[in-house]
């Protein structure tokens, strides 16, 4: 996904975009949406505490209703904080997707002419049946191979979330929660994007030039893959 060798030690490291797409429907309302907002902060803790992720890693995040919402842009986390959410109503996947390659494409063209960047990751959560117009049009826009700003999709599903689905959404890793807990599931599946974020921005220091790396979870369910 990149060779860092090949630069000299005056310019910066490629910069790795990460995309959290957040379902905040009115299923997630009360303790679900709770347990995310008190897991975003331990997000930015570990990221930051990390400095091979700290150095290259800008987070966006995007949150999904019936609409969508960029609620931070590709951001440092040295300089900002992650915002607190809050619920809405329905759930549409293509807002969500379709907002996030828009967050993707404007925050990578504002950090400046010439920077380079790896492939970026989306993170998919969600815990309800989308409910609205077709989403593979925004889908198949978002990780378009040929599109520099095209993303890879992890997707996790857990409560009402249709496996199906959450399969689909996702380029090759998809996940679902198995406990039945709202709160224990959210951070279960925030503890893994956490994971994933690290050790994937690690492997980028790596001679093969990096990969995409989900950290395992004995209480995720692996999902059929969505082979793209």
């Amino acid at each position: 996904m990149g060779q860092p060798s090949r630069f000299s030690n005056i310019e910066r490291p490629p910069v790795f975009p990460v995309c959290l797409v957040v379902d905040v429907s009115a299923s997630m309302r009360g303790a679900p949406i709770e347990a995310v907002n008190q897991a975003l902060p331990e997000l930015r803790q570990a990221i930051l505490e990390d400095p091979a992720t700290g150095e290259i890693a800008r987070i966006a995040l995007v949150t999904f209703s019936s609409s969508a919402r960029v609620e931070l842009p590709l951001a440092n986390l040295w300089e900002t904080e992650l915002p607190r959410l809050d619920t809405r109503d329905s759930t549409d996947f293509a807002a969500g997707l379709r907002t996030a390659r828009t967050a993707i494409e404007q925050g990578i063209r504002g950090l400046g002419r010439g920077t380079r960047f790896y492939r970026p990751v989306v993170f998919f959560l969600s815990d309800g049946q989308h409910n609205g117009r077709d989403w593979l049009p925004a889908w198949r826009e978002l990780t378009d191979r040929a599109d520099k700003f095209g993303a890879e999709v992890v997707a996790f599903g857990m409560g009402a979330a249709d496996r199906e689905a959450i399969g689909r959404v996702s380029t090759g890793h998809a996940y679902f929660a198995d406990d039945p807990d709202p709160v224990a599931a959210v951070r279960e599946i925030l503890h893994s994007v956490i994971g994933s974020i690290r050790s994937t921005s690690s492997s980028f220091g790596s001679p093969s030039g990096g990969a995409l790396i989900i950290a395992p979870s004995p209480n995720l369910t692996r999902l059929p893959e969505n082979i793209v």
